[in-house]
């Protein structure tokens, strides 16, 4: 994974970061991570699933809960069972990363009122792991 800083988002007891990684065919996938700055130690995480045309917006609850938030947004024109590996992909990678509490990482829809189906599938095929 690499990221690079987002000054013009971080601040307000928050550092943004901008991350690309490679799916499982090659496609880079895309997205932000903010880390709560007034927190130490592990945190639990947020995946929050973004559809192409959905615009990536921080959490400001997520910050003062102290709860690290990626924002992941699906590639246009994606097949489903591609975008339910992605979205699989950035949680195994969010929970490789040192300030991220492995066992504390859930992922949702940006919509509420909408979810998006790779976050019902992957969220199902996830319980029947232990």
């Amino acid at each position: 994974m690499m990221s690079s800083p987002r000054k013009d988002l971080s601040g307000g007891g928050r550092r943004v970061e901008e991350f690309r990684l490679r799916a499982h065919d090659g496609l880079i996938l895309w997205g932000l991570i903010s880390y709560p700055t007034l927190f130490p130690g592990t945190r639990p995480c947020c995946i929050r699933a973004a559809g192409p045309a959905d615009p990536l917006e921080l959490d400001p609850e997520s910050t003062e809960q102290g709860q690290i938030e990626i924002l992941y947004q699906a590639p246009a024109g994606r097949r489903l069972e591609d975008r339910v590996l992605d979205l699989l992909r950035v949680r195994e990678q969010a929970k490789r990363e040192p300030n991220v509490r492995a066992n504390a990482t859930s992922i949702r829809s940006c919509l509420a009122k909408h979810p998006v189906d790779e976050v019902l599938i992957a969220t199902q095929l996830l319980s029947f792991l232990p």
